[in-house]
């Protein structure tokens, strides 16, 4: 009888640390192991180094992929607020983006937007009105560089609809 009792407190234990292990074993978060390293932030830039990282090799499986060597960039892509419109359904996609970027516009009360690009510091790099019953506008991003921009579509009037943070690698 003491048997089965400790058998019992035996195997709930080991039950309860395989499940505590895998809960808390579910997050992959990013990090670097370097002889050393700083990290500086502002509200509009963030800027790490490290030093010491000598070898390169990426594995990958089918829920994970570590790479080993250089810092890897994260990127949370959002747009910065709720649509103003309620019945406006808006989509920018891919993002990030290589060569082209599309915008989505589907709404009963608006024709035609304003697309407007600024680069990161804030200069205006696309300027133009598109009616979008046309389908999907497309934005070539070739002429520019690998860097972070602002999209922000309007109506004609000027009425701010969306804000997007694009991201091109």
């Amino acid at each position: 009888m003491l048997k089965q009792y400790i058998m019992k407190k035996i195997i709930l234990f080991v039950f309860i640390c395989l499940l505590n292990g895998y809960t808390f074993g579910q997050e992959v978060s990013s990090y670097v192991i370097a002889a050393a390293g700083e990290n500086s932030e502002t509200s509009e830039l963030s800027v790490s180094w490290t030093l010491g990282e000598i070898a390169v090799e990426t594995l990958e499986s089918s829920t994970i992929i570590m790479t080993q060597g250089f810092q890897q960039g994260y990127y949370e892509i959002t747009s910065v607020d709720d649509p103003l419109i309620k019945d406006l359904d808006l989509k920018v996609y891919p993002n990030p983006a290589t060569e082209y970027i599309y915008v989505e516009l589907k709404s009963d009360e608006i024709k035609s937007a304003l697309i407007e690009l600024y680069n990161i510091e804030g200069k205006l790099v696309l300027n133009e009105q598109w009616d979008y019953i046309e389908g999907p506008y497309k934005i070539d991003l070739n002429g520019y560089g690998s860097s972070q921009y602002i999209l922000r579509i309007s109506d004609t009037s000027g009425q701010l609809l969306q804000t997007y943070k694009i991201i091109k690698q």
